[in-house]
């Protein structure tokens, strides 16, 4: 759901993750950020907080440069020891996987090690105490960044005092000056600050991410279960009561028929009559399921971007007179839409225009193409938010759907990505002249049906 799910291998280079940015959803955006975020951190705090302090400190004393490679290169490995472990602490942060104690257990005696190094640097130089007490910031970053990914804030703080009390006192006994020994506790804390600012609050926002990614199909699972459940209530409302009349009169007309008692007849007409009103009034639930209507539609879309984040730009002009059936496979492409942009886009803006064109002239977003004789209604609906992946999948069976359903009228849909990273799917639908009611002689000059007013504001 978030990332590319590769929590154990190395990972795509950065220049990969970059180009594919674009094709992934809001949420993997922000997982990827994070975790390149928290992947570079220790690299450019190795060179702010290790080598420049050292790198003065032999300047100052006209050393040569090369007495910090050893310390540089160790720092270089507990970089390259921490990159793998905060991407398995991201993951068991977020998901629960299993804790990567060997990596934290390893970037430990790495930490350790380098703690030693610098401190014998600083003595051999000698190094100021501020420069000593800079560099120190650096050799517990990497293992306390991963340590605030497993561990309680409470037992974070516990290890940080731990350590800072063994370091203060392996240095007092081994005569280190004590200028460096007070030196590293507020050292330690700062470092262990930073890494659980930077590693735990990422991780906090991912996890609460998936959480809301997850409620969110939740809750579309529970529509879906609650639109189940009414259509089996209507069902029941319909059918049930003259399926019960049914039985009875059955059974009256069978004990008539073996009585021999004329009756028995027109209780199996009654039965018979009964059983096509059951199956007319089926027809006519089954058939408000069916069909769909358009200034429903395009309100729910509206609500249902706006609710998802999505800012709603709408206008229509002229639709009263669409004929009611058109109207309808129209409310089929407005919902079909609507879910691809919430399913598969990472929109921030959609603009739903719907145009009716009396003189077949080219209407929003038509080609000439495209244009025929006569009166034709115009939908389209346009997002900033096409995936690359979604781009490259072709269509799906919805838009194969809607394709069908509009070829029963003459229509015609176009969906794709267009210029700027925004997609687009346009239907168009040809009518009649006598089909587009109030279009005639009492046309406006604007060519709505006298009396109608179209929107030409964006509602948003």
């Amino acid at each position: 759901m978030y990332g590319d799910g590769d929590d154990g291998g190395a990972g795509p280079v950065f220049h990969g993750q970059l180009r594919k940015l674009r094709g992934r959803g809001r949420v993997a955006q922000v997982y990827m950020w994070a975790r390149w975020t928290l992947y570079i951190t220790p690299w450019l705090m190795l060179i702010g907080w290790l080598a420049a302090p050292l790198l003065s400190a032999t300047a100052e004393i006209h050393r040569s440069p090369a007495l910090i490679l050893p310390t540089v290169v160790l720092g270089l490995v507990q970089c390259a020891v921490y990159v793998p472990g905060v991407r398995r602490g991201l993951s068991h942060y977020v998901y629960g996987t299993p804790a990567p104690w060997r990596l934290i257990a390893v970037s430990g005696v790495l930490s350790a090690v380098s703690v030693v190094l610098v401190t014998m640097l600083a003595t051999s130089l000698p190094m100021r105490a501020s420069l000593y007490c800079t560099a120190m910031l650096f050799p517990v970053l990497p293992a306390g960044s991963l340590l605030a990914l497993v561990l309680k804030k409470r037992w974070q703080a516990v290890v940080s005092v731990a350590a800072s009390v063994v370091a203060v006192a392996g240095l007092a006994l081994t005569g280190v000056p004590i200028k460096y020994a007070l030196g590293l506790p507020p050292t330690f804390l700062f470092s262990s600050a930073f890494a659980a600012l930077t590693c735990r609050s990422w991780a906090w926002i991912l996890a609460a991410m998936r959480e809301l990614d997850e409620a969110k199909g939740d809750q579309a699972r529970l529509a879906v279960a609650e639109e189940r459940l009414r259509f089996a209530r209507d069902m029941h409302d319909v059918v049930g009561r003259n399926l019960s009349v049914i039985a009875l009169k059955s059974e009256l007309g069978v004990r008539l028929a073996r009585k021999g008692r004329p009756e028995a007849a027109d209780q199996m007409a009654e039965v018979q009559q009964l059983a096509q009103d059951s199956q007319r009034e089926v027809r006519d639930v089954v058939r408000a399921y069916r069909e769909a209507d358009l200034q429903v539609e395009l309100a729910g879309a509206r609500a249902v971007l706006l609710a998802a984040g999505v800012e709603c730009l709408m206008d229509q002009e002229g639709s009263a007179g669409v004929p009611q059936q058109v109207q309808s496979v129209l409310a089929w492409v407005v919902r079909e839409g609507t879910t691809n942009v919430l399913r598969h886009a990472n929109a921030a803006s959609c603009w739903l225009t719907l145009r009716v064109t009396p003189d077949g002239a080219p209407g929003a977003g038509r080609t000439a193409a495209a244009a025929r004789p006569g009166p034709a209604v115009v939908f389209s609906m346009e997002n900033d938010g096409v995936l690359e992946d979604a781009a490259r999948r072709g269509d799906g069976s919805g838009i194969a759907g809607l394709r069908e359903r509009l070829a029963a009228f003459g229509g015609t849909l176009t969906v794709g990505p267009r210029p700027g990273g925004r997609f687009w799917l346009r239907a168009h639908v040809p009518l009649e002249k006598d089909e587009l009611l109030g279009y005639g002689p009492e046309t406006a000059a604007d060519g709505l049906p006298a009396g109608a007013q179209g929107n030409g504001k964006a509602i948003g």
